[in-house]
């Protein structure tokens, strides 16, 4: 049915029908995609608040199933849940369905497509966005007067809990920082402790420090470990 044939009818009663007619479509049963299609183009075409706000209020706990089903979000749903995922898909479903292109969209299940596609982009968005945020606190330590006994410890940890331990290695020059690394992240092991038991290696303490800030600085400027944080 055109537009105008719904001229008589209220965002209430689209809203109303368009519910009656979603729930037969999840079912996979027959349904009449038109009342949907009528509020989805009242709300992007007229951009009728109200019409938005009903497409919001039907269509809402569908995206929060997609948001909380998609294996990276888990991690970055935080105490704020998945609210702010939610509206973030709906705000760049608005912005990406434009007006000319609601032509182009002549089902509910093409719409909830698209939808479910702004679903995963902000997903994905987030997820490159906290990881580069993590990636740049971490490395924003060395700059930093030391508040712990080694500020450099936690840099790596950081990085480590990221999975990005392949990469740390590679970037490792030399016996002296394998054996740092190692020994001050995978067995936990104190700097000093570390220059007892490695003598021959570090005559002192600050040996080791020293060796742990040039694996930093190395991983600070390493475009490899970068790109992949980013991904």
């Amino acid at each position: 049915m055109k537009s105008s044939s719904f001229s008589h009818f209220s965002v209430t009663d689209l809203a109303r029908f368009c519910t009656e007619e979603t729930n037969k479509f999840l079912r996979q049963v027959e349904s009449n995609d038109s009342f949907c299609l009528e509020l989805f183009r009242r709300a992007i075409v007229d951009r009728n608040d109200d019409a938005w706000e009903s497409v919001y209020q039907q269509y809402a706990p569908l995206v929060l199933t997609w948001v909380t089903q998609h294996q990276s979000a888990t991690p970055i749903l935080g105490q704020e849940g998945s609210a702010p995922l939610v509206n973030a898909a709906f705000a760049k479903f608005s912005q990406a369905l434009t007006p000319a292109k609601m032509d182009n969209f002549d089902s509910l299940a093409a719409i909830l497509k698209y939808l479910k596609m702004c679903v995963h982009s902000v997903v994905a968005d987030e997820v490159r966005t906290r990881k580069a945020q993590q990636f740049e606190d971490a490395l924003e330590l060395i700059t930093q007067e030391p508040a712990s006994d080694d500020p450099a410890e936690d840099v790596v940890s950081n990085i480590a809990a990221q999975d990005l331990w392949r990469i740390i290695e590679e970037e490792l020059h030399g016996q002296e920082e394998r054996i740092v690394v190692y020994q001050a992240y995978v067995q936990g092991m104190k700097p000093s402790e570390i220059c007892s038991q490695y003598r021959h290696l570090f005559p002192t303490v600050d040996d080791v420090y020293r060796t742990k800030r040039n694996v930093l600085e190395r991983l600070r400027r390493s475009r490899r470990l970068q790109m992949l944080i980013r991904q």
